[in-house]
């Protein structure tokens, strides 16, 4: 199931990626694990990651993974690909910073709270 068909339904469960979240996280992704070489990818990544955020809001086992997502299979490759090279760490700190610079750029926007005249 690709992005576009994702956009067009609505959430299917309270653990699933909006698009305004998926639309935060695709470009960090894109630049972390850029797909240059090689054939296309198969699966949809706003997929895994649902299914990623589904195991962990439910604490399932991957085996009982509902049908709806893709395989436990190829979910269980991508986290333990992600984890061991650290990639869910990255795009933490990649989130992380984005969250700050604009934390830092609304402060620096903001009139003055208190005036002192001496």
């Amino acid at each position: 199931m690709m992005t576009s068909d994702l956009e067009k339904w609505p959430l299917r469960y309270p653990s699933d990626l909006s698009d305004k979240e998926w639309e935060v996280l695709r470009p960090i992704f894109d630049e972390l694990e850029p797909y240059k070489t090689g054939r296309p990818r198969t699966y949809d990544l706003r997929e895994i990651l649902n299914a990623i955020f589904y195991l962990n809001k439910t604490g399932c086992s991957w085996r009982y993974l509902p049908k709806d997502f893709l395989s436990y299979h190829i979910v269980n490759y991508y986290y333990n690909k992600w984890t061991d090279n650290w990639m869910l760490e990255q795009v933490n700190a990649a989130l992380r910073q984005r969250l700050r610079k604009k934390k830092t750029a609304r402060q620096t926007r903001r009139e003055p709270s208190l005036i002192v005249k001496a």
